[in-house]
């Protein structure tokens, strides 16, 4: 395969059809409205840097005939051909097989399991038809199935968004009406009318499409399912790759139980799963359904040619207001009085100007903001930029037709924003990723990106809505000044790698298995046969043994486990939290029922990070301001009232980790990489008010009064050998960082502690470039005492105490550092941001060669000249130490150490003298 058969921009429909002039021009020469290299030359202001206009050629259909796959009657309905990998995949599932068809934006995905459905109708109505005429009747579970006279089979399509549900509600239903057959196709969630309604689909919907939340709830009453159940065939998980991180375990366990379900109804289902491209389909799949599976990923679909143009914004001139005048002529990293680079426009202000900029050319523009208030803002800083610009744009309202798209909207709103695009009325929208998943909007000219989206398969999947059959597509991105971002505008042919992100989905959460297991126990009684089909033996009589104790489970495995607490025990899963108490969110008294943001219970991990007294938060398009928190009693509670300011807050947090435990190691040349299990202290004591229109911090070390967060979770950590240490702190010992507190300021450590520190920020960093994780759910700590970090036997003074402030954490190991009867390793710890793991650090450990190499790339590429760095490279704006101390040049000389590409001679000339004098101080550095 080559790099750009990776690529997610392909223009057929989701059904596969070709329009007729839908057969690329692998040259790229047909006409578009404006090109990237147009953008450049017409966009006012010409004279800044902004990267690289990278051409994309196009590609032919590969096709195979519809009646070598199907039979007469579903192949004669067919006006079109097959993708070659709707073919592959439907072979596949003829051969009885479990699928996953991981191809690009638009290849046809919903066709395949479409067509699916469709045989297992056609075969079960012709099953039903010689029962009859053989008087046969089948009784499962008590249902008798003479009773019924419908097709017995049926299938669960479950998609990650309401909006998208009915959507492909849509397209299923149209499906089967040109294949002439009488499908009942209904959604099935919390939307859905109760009563007779969702009696009338539970009986008689040959397939129901719901999401997760809504098969979570539904599993505690499946005998209302049975018609249903014991005739399902399929189960269908679209978009797959969105199921990471703690979702992803949820759903994995979530389907656990389904199928535990079915099987009580004698159902064994196939599994369709539809997936972006991502680097692991076939192990991500497998955990998610706990089956093997068969991936088919050689994408047959057809797509345009594209100009994709990597867009970095030039230093700002703080006179400009959020539509005004860019400079005309400023390089990417001119400098300032000071020698500090000057900041960069923000990409919340670039982009809504390039939005503006397409539609006016004719280009029917799609672009992508990170958070709903940014859509928002950034249809009024498109109109802004025009008022701005009047003269180059005039005032003939050519292309003004903006609007904003997001799950806040109505329903009626979202249908007509979505119908205005198909129709051609908009000339644009400002979306959040809620028209990445595959809504059928039609083809745009043009997407833009307010900033890097964070994993490859999401940006391609988003650029993909882009693609007007054979025209040339043109695609932005406008790079923000982040770490991942201005590595993209970097290195561009980090884009065009084959191998996109790892999804990653863990299962080895106990919190999470324990609450999926109270579920499965009242759904169904647990028995032997459990553990073999649903966890193994040890972990499920464990679990088992732990719920009896707390009064929720009764019953032994032999003769079978009961659930025997509250109602409903299904109601207390969430699906965005592992474990823990958890906060219901409250209107403030003095405030109209209208006003309340019916939002779902908060895990206590994102109170203390997100949701503290003072914090302001966006919700459904609205800000809302934590008036109270209350973490005591039977029922804590955080209590909102609605606002609208012009900033938001940012929350501070300082971190220690104790009693780290080795589970897993390896060495990597003479660096000790480990894998395990530790505490991790969070202090969130202070918070930033940072304003939405500049980007800058307006009020800063706001006291939240927060105790600590506690946390046992996975972890990994590098071990730097001593000779390298010992070299580096010699290397760099003039290194100083002036206003400095404590006692550290002389020490001819801080240099290489500054080192540590920036590697760790730039591990964590440029992490979701090689795998699907979210930044925010990692933490680190750079130190040069990782042993006072360990479960060491002898450290035993401190046992017992968790320290209430990072000044007593810094205590404590200082303390198990001076009970050490060795000079300890230095290193840095990268760990998972939630109670009992995401999986994050071990996939970071399982790859840590790679994410190192990003690293280091990412550091030494960067041209800002500073020895501490820019937010573009080291710093951190989550950073619990302020950014310092930082030190690029010695970050690089470890990771270039750690993966060979640096001669271990090169250190001999700072070998000489005896290094640091006395022992080392205990820093460390989150």
């Amino acid at each position: 395969m080559t790099d750009t058969d990776r690529f997610e921009d392909d223009p057929a429909n989701d059904h596969g059809r070709l329009e007729d002039d839908a057969a690329p021009d692998p040259d790229g020469t047909d006409a578009a409205p404006i090109t990237g290299a147009g953008v450049v030359e017409t966009f006012p202001g010409r004279g800044r840097t902004v990267g690289d206009v990278v051409e994309i050629p196009g590609r032919s259909a590969r096709t195979v005939a519809a009646g070598d796959v199907l039979a007469p009657e579903l192949a004669d309905s067919i006006d079109h051909d097959l993708y070659t990998h709707q073919a592959e995949a439907l072979a596949a599932l003829d051969r009885e097989e479990n699928v996953c068809v991981a191809t690009s934006t638009a290849s046809g995905k919903t066709l395949v399991y479409g067509l699916q459905i469709a045989r297992n109708y056609l075969e079960a109505t012709e099953n039903r038809r010689t029962d009859a005429a053989g008087g046969e009747r089948a009784t499962v579970h008590g249902f008798d199935g003479a009773a019924d006279d419908r097709r017995d089979a049926t299938a669960y399509v479950c998609y990650p968004t309401k909006a998208l549900s009915r959507d492909q509600e849509r397209e299923l239903n149209d499906l089967f009406a040109d294949l002439g057959l009488d499908l009942t196709v209904a959604v099935y969630d919390g939307d859905t009318e109760t009563g007779t309604t969702r009696r009338e689909i539970r009986e008689e919907a040959d397939v129901i499409i719901s999401n997760f939340a809504g098969v979570n709830t539904y599993l505690h009453d499946h005998d209302r399912w049975t018609r249903f159940f014991r005739a399902c065939e399929l189960v269908v998980i679209d978009e797959s790759h969105t199921y990471t991180g703690v979702h992803g375990m949820h759903v994995a366990w979530i389907i656990r139980r389904l199928k535990r379900v079915l099987e009580y109804y004698d159902a064994d289902p196939q599994f369709v799963l539809t997936s972006a491209t991502i680097g692991n389909p076939p192990a991500h799949s497998a955990a998610l359904i706990d089956e093997p599976i068969t991936v088919v990923d050689e994408d047959g679909s057809p797509r345009g040619p594209r100009d994709l143009l990597l867009w970095n914004p030039p230093p700002r001139d703080d006179g400009e207001g959020p539509g005004g005048p860019a400079p005309t002529s400023a390089g990417p990293h001119d400098s300032d009085d000071g020698g500090g680079p000057l900041e960069r426009v923000p990409a919340s202000v670039e982009a809504p100007r390039l939005f503006s900029h397409l539609a006016y050319h004719g280009a029917q523009t799609l672009l992508f903001a990170p958070s709903r208030k940014l859509a928002e803002l950034s249809v009024k800083r498109a109109r802004a930029h025009r008022e701005d610009q009047r003269a180059y744009y005039g005032s003939d309202g050519r292309g003004d037709e903006l609007r904003s798209y997001h799950a806040g909207h109505s329903r009626q709103s979202r249908h007509a924003t979505e119908h205005g695009l198909k129709t051609g009325r908009l000339d644009g929208v400002a979306s959040t990723n809620a028209l990445e998943l595959g809504i059928n909007v039609g083809a745009m000219d043009a997407t833009v990106q307010l900033g890097y989206p964070g994993q490859r398969q999401s940006f391609w999947q988003q650029i993909g809505r882009a693609g007007r059959g054979a025209d040339r597509a043109l695609s932005v991105l406008v790079a923000d000044h982040r770490t991942l971002d201005q590595y993209v505008v970097r290195h561009p042919e980090y884009l065009l790698e084959t191998d996109v992100e790892d999804a990653v989905v863990d299962t080895a959460n106990d919190a999470v298995f324990a609450a999926h297991l109270r579920c499965a126990a009242d759904e169904l009684a647990l028995t032997e046969a459990d553990a073999d089909s649903l966890v193994d033996r040890d972990r499920l009589e464990r679990a088992v043994e732990m719920w009896r104790r707390a009064g929720l489970l009764s019953g032994r495995l032999e003769t079978g486990v009961s659930y025997a607490g509250p109602p409903r025990p299904q109601s207390s899963i969430s699906l965005y939290a592992t474990a823990g108490r958890e906060y219901e969110v409250r209107l403030a008294d003095d405030v109209d029922d209208r006003d309340d943001p019916e939002m779902e219970s908060l895990a206590r991990e994102r109170v203390f990070r997100d949701f503290h007294e003072g914090a302001v938060r966006l919700h459904e398009g609205r800000q809302y301001e934590v008036a109270d928190v209350v973490h005591d009693g039977p029922r804590p509670h955080v209590v909102v009232r609605p606002t609208d300011v012009d900033y938001y807050t940012v929350t501070n947090r300082e971190v220690t980790i104790l009693d780290a435990e080795s589970q897993r190691s390896r060495r990597v040349g003479d660096f000790e990489l480990h894998f395990g299990r530790g505490t991790v202290l969070v202090y969130h004591g202070t918070y930033d008010e940072v304003s939405i229109e500049a980007g800058r911090k307006r009020r800063r070390g706001v006291p939240t009064n927060l105790p600590p967060l506690t946390m046992e979770t996975q972890l990994c950590w590098l071990e730097v050998p001593e000779d390298v240490e010992r070299a580096l702190i010699e290397k760099y010992r003039d290194f100083d960082v002036p206003d400095v507190e404590g006692t550290v300021v002389n020490s001819a450590h801080l240099g290489y502690a500054g080192g540590l520190h920036a590697a760790e920020h730039a591990t964590i960093g440029v992490a979701p470039l090689e795998l699907m994780v979210d930044k925010r759910d990692l933490g680190g700590l750079a130190t040069l005492t990782i042993d006072s970090h360990l479960a060491v036997p002898d450290a035993t003074a401190v046992e017992g105490r968790e320290p209430r402030s990072i000044a007593a954490a810094e205590a404590t190991v200082r303390e198990r550092a001076a009970a050490l009867d060795r000079e300890p390793t230095s290193g840095w710890f990268i760990y998972d941001g939630v109670e009992g793991g995401l999986g994050f650090s071990r996939a970071i450990y399982e790859n840590f060669e790679a994410v190192a190499a990003r690293a280091r790339d990412l550091i030494a590429d960067c041209e800002c000249g500073r020895v501490d760095g820019c937010p573009a490279c080291v710093m951190d704006d989550q950073c619990g130490n302020d950014n310092r101390p930082l030190h690029r040049d010695a970050a690089v000389d470890v990771l270039e150490q750690f993966l060979g590409e640096r001669d271990r001679g090169d250190l001999d000339a700072h070998l000489d003298d005896e290094y640091g004098g006395d022992r080392r101080p205990t820093l460390f550095y989150a």
